[in-house]
């Protein structure tokens, strides 16, 4: 080849490589114009999706925030409302204890006021008479010695725990009681002396113990044990007697009239006045020497500043 043909041919060939290496260059830009160009386009659409997701991370995180908050104060609101009813319960109760008590307040009131003229109207009556005498259920209970006349017979056994607790009681209803004693309707004392007990507390159990077992020959009569007791007190002392029994037998006695005249003339001092009270306790049947009994102390009580108290046996 010649020297022009081989410069013509190497210029050739330089040209064309340049095109080719440019033509290819185009089309490497252009690729990585337009992958730019893509990948552009979806980092905007992340971004903006990016932005979305944090928005709403951050309203759902305000949700739950404030959710939390208005699940505390319903519980708050629940309890406070529990709290209010329980509070109202409460003063329901207060209130209605508070009737209760003005109620029995003024009930109190009311019943105190009536003792209060109860006794306003003692005061006035022991002023207007100078003596008065202070009763429970209808018995006079002013006396400070107090003696009991108990048929002991077999008949009374079987209520003896009734008898001893009717002598009890009647021990305690007298208010000032110096002193008392037991015997049986002979006028046996129960015990080793015929001496009146102090009334306190010691002596009256001791009494009512020794009551328990107290027993003796018994005619059930009871003129003998009051005669007897009679004899034995003293003008200056007040005194009651306390005949319990179930029945009055002839036996010891003269006549029922008679009886009661022994009896009467010695209770009565020479000023007329009574030395003792006299009451009766009858554990009574319908039949038999029990209406005898219910009907001398009946007579009996009457004419000796007294009151018969019937029970049944």
């Amino acid at each position: 080849m010649t020297k022009n043909n081989r410069r013509s041919s190497e210029l050739f060939n330089l040209s064309f490589l340049d095109i080719i290496s440019c033509g290819f260059g185009a089309i490497v830009i252009l690729l990585l114009i337009s992958k730019t160009g893509v990948e552009n386009n979806n980092l905007n659409q992340v971004e903006d999706e990016v932005k979305i997701l944090i928005e709403v991370q951050d309203k759902n995180k305000f949700l739950n925030e404030r959710k939390k908050t208005l699940d505390s104060q319903l519980v708050f609101f629940t309890i406070s409302e529990d709290q209010l009813e329980n509070e109202i319960k409460s003063i329901k109760k207060t209130i209605e204890k508070l009737s209760n008590e003005k109620r029995n307040s003024v009930k109190s009131n009311s019943e105190f006021s009536k003792k209060l003229k109860n006794i306003e109207n003692a005061l006035q009556n022991s002023n207007d008479n100078n003596e008065r005498d202070i009763e429970v259920g209808g018995i006079p209970v002013d006396s400070e010695y107090i003696v009991f006349i108990i048929d002991t017979s077999g008949s009374m056994q079987r209520i003896w725990k009734k008898v001893m607790m009717y002598v009890e009681e009647i021990i305690k209803i007298h208010p000032t009681v110096k002193g008392f004693k037991i015997t049986n309707d002979q006028g046996v004392p129960m015990g080793a002396n015929d001496t009146y007990l102090i009334d306190t507390e010691t002596f009256r159990a001791g009494a009512i113990a020794q009551l328990k077992n107290f027993s003796g020959q018994s005619s059930s009569n009871p003129v003998r044990g009051i005669i007897s007791s009679l004899r034995k007190i003293k003008t200056n002392e007040r005194t009651s007697f306390y005949v319990i029994g179930d029945d009055y037998s002839m036996i010891g006695s003269r006549e029922f009239s008679k009886d009661l005249k022994s009896i009467r003339d010695l209770n009565t001092t020479v000023s007329g006045k009574r030395k003792a009270r006299i009451h009766g306790i009858g554990f009574v049947s319908s039949e038999g020497s029990g209406l005898e009994f219910s009907k001398f102390m009946r007579a009996l009580t009457q004419e000796n500043d007294g009151t018969f108290i019937a029970l049944p046996d």
